[in-house]
């Protein structure tokens, strides 16, 4: 495929780079509401009073933390409703961090590689001799 124009190449591939990288930073974040953060920080606390400080950081990057805690705090006396729980609440996150990740990868990569053909196409017109 003969390239007409390689700074239109050039351009397209730092668009798609710029967006892979906001898809990175978007997809990036867990998926916890401010709500559900407090709930789980006032139950953290209740909890395990004094010794929280330590393990209260997951209520803002752990959606299976959150679900858990809120298992507990809902009366689950059983195990396995809680684990349930917990994976439900991870299985939802996998699959929507999967899906982020696979775009920035296919925005990134395709940014990349037609920033280099471009580069590649830029040098080879002005070396027709090659």
């Amino acid at each position: 495929m003969k390239n007409k124009n390689p700074v239109v190449m050039i351009i397209i591939g730092i668009v798609l780079f710029l967006i892979g990288g906001g898809l990175y930073f978007t997809s990036s974040k867990p998926n916890i509401s401010a709500e559900d953060q407090a709930r789980c920080e006032s139950l953290v606390q209740q909890k395990y009073g004094e010794s929280s400080s330590s393990i209260i950081g997951s209520c803002k990057t752990d959606t299976g933390f959150v679900a858990m805690m809120d298992a507990q705090a809902g009366g689950t006396n059983s195990a396995e409703a809680t684990a349930k729980a917990i994976s439900s609440a991870n299985n939802q996150e996998l699959g929507l961090g999967f899906f982020g990740k696979f775009l920035t990868g296919l925005c990134v990569g395709i940014g990349i590689a037609m920033i280099i053909k471009g580069f590649i196409a830029l040098r080879n017109k002005a070396n027709p001799t090659a």
